[in-house]
C-alpha cells in the first residue's frame, strides 16, 4: 500500500468511527496523515505535504503499526496526541501525556509576533505563564523573548512534571522556572508580561464534551456555571503581579461573549485569530484597576467572594 492510499483508507476509517477532533488536528484527513506518517519506518517528511509527488510504499511493519495506532484511536477514543506522546504548538514539538492538557491555544498565533504592537520585546525581561500545563506557552515565550526569564505556574503537580520534561528537552532550565500553586500562590514578584490560558468551560458545555476531551484533566477545562470563575478572580489579583508598564494577555475562548457582556464598558483589547475575532484579550497594568473594581462589584452582587482589597 502506498502512503497516499494509506491516508485515504485511514481517513475513511476515522470518519466511519464518528470521532471528535480539535486536539491538534481539525479533521479526519489531517489526523490520518499524521497517523500514517507516525506508522512509517522510513523518514518521509515530504509525505506530510498532501500534494507532494513522492509516494513511498509502506512495508509490512509500517502497515502493522498503522493498524495498531488506528485501532487504538478508534476503540479507546483517546486523543492522537496521547497515543503518539507528542503535540505541536507554534511550530514546536512537545512531549505530552494524560497528565496535562494537549497543547493547543490561540496564543500560538501571537507569540511568534511577540504581541506587537502592544508589547515592546526589548522591555520584556520577566514573563509569567499562569496555568502553564505542559509548558508549551512558557517555552515558546522564552524562545520569542530571548532576554527574558519565565516562570511557569500550575496547580497540578502532574502537569508540572510534563512541563519539566519539555523545558529540559529545550535546554531552558536556566531561563524557565516552575511554580506549583493555585493562581498566584507562591509568586512574589512583578512581571513585564503575564500570559494565561485558564480553564473557561462552563458547566453546561463541560457536560457535553466528547469522549476525547474527557480524556484530558478536568481541572484544565471546567470553570463554574459560566466558565468565568477562575478568570474573574485572576483579573482581580493580577494587577499586583504586573510591573508598572506590564501587559496581561488572557485566552477567554468560549467564555469571551459572557465576559464581554458582564464587563461591557471595560477596555479590553481583543486579539483576533484565524478562527475567532474574540478569543484573546489584552490589558495594560494601568487598566486593571477599573477592571478589578467592576468585577468586585459584580461578584458582591452575584455570589459571595473573599477579596483582598489591599
Amino acid at each position: 500500500m502506498r502512503f497516499s492510499e494509506a491516508v485515504v483508507k485511514t481517513t475513511q476509517q476515522l470518519e466511519a468511527a464518528n470521532l471528535s477532533y480539535g486536539q491538534g488536528f481539525q479533521n479526519a484527513e489531517d489526523e490520518a496523515l499524521r497517523i500514517v506518517y507516525a506508522a512509517s519506518s522510513a523518514d518521509f517528511p515530504e509525505c506530510l505535504e498532501k500534494d507532494h509527488p513522492h509516494d513511498p510504499v509502506l512495508n509490512d511493519d509500517d502497515a502493522s503499526n498503522l493498524q495498531e495506532i488506528t485501532r487504538e484511536r478508534i476503540l479507546s477514543r483517546k486523543p492522537l496526541a496521547y497515543i503518539l506522546k507528542e503535540a505541536w504548538f507554534s511550530g514546536q514539538r512537545f512531549y505530552i501525556d494524560e497528565r496535562a492538557i494537549i497543547p493547543r491555544s490561540y496564543f500560538a498565533e501571537w507569540i511568534p509576533d511577540q504581541f506587537r504592537p502592544w508589547v515592546d520585546p526589548d522591555q520584556v525581561e520577566t514573563v509569567l505563564d499562569l496555568c502553564c500545563g505542559s509548558g508549551c506557552i512558557a517555552i515558546c515565550c522564552a524562545l520569542a523573548f530571548p532576554n527574558s526569564t519565565v516562570l511557569a505556574s500550575d496547580i497540578s503537580g502532574d502537569a508540572l512534571d510534563v512541563a519539566s520534561r519539555n523545558i529540559a528537552d529545550y535546554g531552558l532550565q536556566e531561563r524557565v522556572r516552575l511554580n506549583k500553586g493555585n493562581m498566584f500562590e507562591g509568586i512574589d514578584q512583578g512581571f513585564d508580561l503575564i500570559v494565561c490560558n485558564p480553564p473557561y468551560v462552563s458547566t453546561d458545555r463541560f457536560r457535553t464534551l466528547p469522549p476525547e476531551y474527557r480524556k484530558e484533566p478536568d481541572i484544565a477545562f471546567h470553570a463554574g456555571e459560566d466558565g468565568l470563575d477562575f478568570m474573574l478572580e485572576m483579573l482581580i489579583e493580577s494587577g499586583k503581579y504586573l510591573t508598572p508598564n506590564g501587559i496581561i494577555v488572557v485566552e477567554s475562548g468560549t467564555a469571551s461573549e459572557r465576559l464581554e457582556v458582564l464587563l461591557d464598558d471595560m477596555p479590553f483589547i481583543w486579539l483576533s485569530t484565524e478562527f475567532d475575532e474574540k478569543a484573546l484579550f489584552l490589558l495594560e497594568a494601568g487598566q486593571l484597576k477599573s477592571v478589578r473594581s467592576k468585577i468586585i462589584q459584580l461578584l458582591e452582587i452575584t455570589k459571595p467572594v473573599s477579596v483582598n482589597n489591599d
